[in-house]
Formats: structure tokens, sequence, C-alpha cells
């Protein structure tokens, strides 16, 4: 049976734990796909599928920023797919296993100057108001391994355009720029955009076991209205995912605490997902996992009272991104990998969480968590060491694999 990985990488919000009804209607128009998905040859070959957001990024702090600062393509992603592609082809490509442990194959044939496209798929929401053909070609080239690229597009809307920029201790602050979280923006263009019917679209040629991974910008306040968490709601899609994962994002405070009414939204939200996958389970033997990849302050408000008994960590599996101190599964410690830049800390760490949560989920897939978290970690440490993402090279994969065999080295079990 194929496997295949579907990754919805997203930014949005759910009020109030509440979905539309059904009979409510959006429409949108859709970019035909850049390369044809190829018809299945191999029952066993796996599929990975990034639905995700696309933002305009503005390096640099508004206040000494200059008016014509370099837009570069970011939101999320372009990095989940960037990590998906690389943890799947260091492990496959470059790795082999050594009794408990990996070790970078000696013998490699690099019959091309570039790796290989990796079966992956990736959908994002574009408003053509501020989009030009520029950016698609940005794209394409920030993704030269992507096998098929679909872009679901508004002429009504504009892509969100954010300033972004970290401070000393490698916290991520942005500011929208333009009324790009509005109606206009982001609230209206994420709004089911991708929807279920894309995504399983998409999946047509894919076989049955579908891996749904989504980063979800979760709390009280939701952009597009929650309507981007409609996928895990839709029983045909569901009834095709095996694993299902998500990692919710909500912004703490400058005490580092996330509020009470944020975390009390994504536990709902958690609760929703389980239930909906449970619910999509043809039989008491159909056995299916949802895998949870929250920040260390988001995990910590989920377990901080009383409320967290409503998540049952028999039905989930958390994959929790701990910053520079790594990650932790299961409540295993999963150690970072030391950085190769000149002074050992991070060019640009921006999108380094969507990267790991795009490789874990994808290497989660067909492998072991331990396994799965230490090269997401791997890629989220290179994907640290650029300034943008990474370029598509065997350098490049070479050195995932060497962060993932001394990350793999450290772990304790």
């Amino acid at each position: 049976m194929k496997t295949v990985a579907l990754l919805l990488v997203s930014i949005l919000t759910v009020a109030n734990g509440f979905l539309p009804s059904q009979s409510q209607q959006l429409t949108h128009r859709r970019l035909g796909r850049n390369i044809p998905l190829p018809a299945s040859s191999n029952e066993n070959e796996d599929q990975v599928i990034v639905v995700g957001k696309v933002i305009l990024d503005k390096y640099g702090d508004p206040q000494t920023q200059e008016s014509d600062a370099n837009v570069t393509i970011g939101g999320g992603g372009p990095q989940a797919a960037w990590g998906a592609c690389a943890s799947l082809a260091a492990r496959d490509l470059i790795l082999k296993r050594e009794g408990g442990h990996w070790e970078p194959k000696m013998d490699i044939i690099l019959e091309k100057p570039t790796p290989p496209k990796q079966s992956v798929t990736f959908l994002a929401p574009i408003g053509l108001k501020n989009w030009t053909p520029e950016m698609t070609q940005s794209l394409n080239e920030l993704l030269p391994m992507i096998e098929t690229s679909i872009l679901v597009t508004s002429h009504e809307h504009i892509t969100p355009t954010i300033n972004i920029w970290h401070d000393e201790h490698e916290i991520v602050h942005w500011m929208p720029v333009n009324g790009s979280f509005g109606e206009e923006g982001a609230d209206g263009l994420w709004r089911n955009r991708p929807s279920a019917q894309d995504i399983l679209d998409a999946a047509d040629d894919c076989g049955d076991n579908i891996t749904l991974h989504a980063i979800l910008e979760s709390g009280d306040n939701p952009s597009g209205k929650g309507l981007d968490a409609l996928p895990f709601f839709n029983s045909t899609l569901m009834s095709r995912v095996s694993t299902a994962s998500i990692e919710p994002i909500v912004f703490p405070d400058d005490t580092g605490i996330v509020s009470h009414e944020d975390i009390t939204e994504v536990r709902s939200l958690i609760k929703r997902v389980e239930q909906s996958l449970s619910d999509s389970c043809k039989s008491k033997n159909d056995k299916k996992l949802l895998v949870i990849s929250p920040d260390r302050p988001c995990y910590d408000a989920l377990f901080s009272n009383v409320d967290h008994a409503q998540i049952n960590k028999q039905k989930s599996e958390f994959a929790v991104r701990d910053g520079a101190s790594g990650s932790f599964v299961t409540d295993l410690i999963i150690p970072s990998a030391k950085l190769k830049t000149l002074d050992g800390t991070p060019i640009n760490p921006t999108g380094a969480g969507n990267a790991y949560s795009g490789a874990y989920a994808a290497c989660r897939a067909s492998g072991s968590s331990i396994d799965a978290a230490c090269l997401a970690n791997a890629v989220g440490a290179v994907v640290c060491e650029y300034e943008n993402l990474p370029p598509w090279s065997w350098d490049v994969l070479q050195r995932v694999a060497e962060a993932a065999c001394e990350v793999r080295g450290k772990v304790q079990i």
C-alpha cells in the first residue's frame, strides 16, 4: 500500500472552537499544476503533500528598515516542504543503518550534479493583487526539489506581507504590512484555501494511507475565521488519513506565558482532531496516530493545570520543539546539533521550527519517533545556518546527514 504524507501547513486560529455550517459556500480560483503528478507505478512509494501558507517577508526591524528592503518568500509552507524533502533525501540517499545508529554512506555515487526531486507536492494559497510572475519564479527557485507545485489563487485578495525580525534572544517578532491580516489579506485569503477537495484532487493518484500535517496558528482571535481547519473535519479526506500531525502556533506574552484563552483553543482543536480521526476508523483494529508538535511555551501551557486532563496522551504523540535545546518526543530529550557557523550562532532561525515539523511528519510516517526527531533536529539546525532556505545540493544533504548522526549519538535511551 502506498504511504502518503500530506502536510497541511497553515497559519490560522480557531475561534471559540466552532466551525461554520456545511451550507456556507466559499469560492476560489486555482492555478493548474506546474508539473503533472505522475501516475502511481510503485505501491511502496511514499508521497508527501505539503499544503502551506506563503507570506512575503520584509526582513529587519521596521524602526530601522529601509523603505526599499528586499521581499523574500516565507510563511512556513516553503520551509516545511524543504524540511520534508531534505530529511527524506538525507535518510534514504545518504544514511545507512548500522545496528542502533546511522553512518553516512561512504560509497554513495553522485550520478547527477544535484540531488533528485523528491516525491513531494506543495500547495499554497496566494492573493494575486500583489503577486507577480517573478514571485512564482522565486518560489520555484527556493523549492527545485519539489515534484509538483499547485497555487490556489484569489483575484480579490493580497498575499500577506510582514516585517519580520529577531531580537538578541532569537525571539521572532513580526508586524503586518498594509492590512495584510485584514479581510483583503490573510483573514479572507486563508478561508478554506486550499479546501479538502483541493487536497483530495492533489492526492488522487496517491493511494489511501495519508499522513496529514498542519501548522496551525491557534488562539482566540483567528485569521481566516478558522476555516483553514476544515480539511481536518472532512470525512472523505480523513477516511484516507492514517496519521494526523499538527503544529499549533500561539504567541506567548513578554514573560513567555501563553494566555488561558489561547491555550483553551489549542486544547479544543486537539480534542476535535482526535475525535475526527477516531470517527474515521473503519474498525476497532484500525489504528491511527495523532502527532502534536508545539513549541515549549505552548506545551508547558497545555499541561500547566488540571485542564490538561482533557488531552489523552495515549491518543497523541508529542514532538516538542525547544529551540536551541533541541526537542523532546514522548518525554525523551533529543539534543540539538552544533551549528557550523563562524560563531556557532544562527544566521537566520526563521522557519527552522516549520522545517522541523515538516521533517518530523514526513519521516515519522515511515519510521520511528526517535529517528524522525533526530532528522528533524538536524534539518532545523541546517536551516539556521543560512540567510534563506539552504540550496538543494549534495553538500547540504550530507550536512543534514552529519547533523542527524551527531544528534542520534547524543540521545540517551
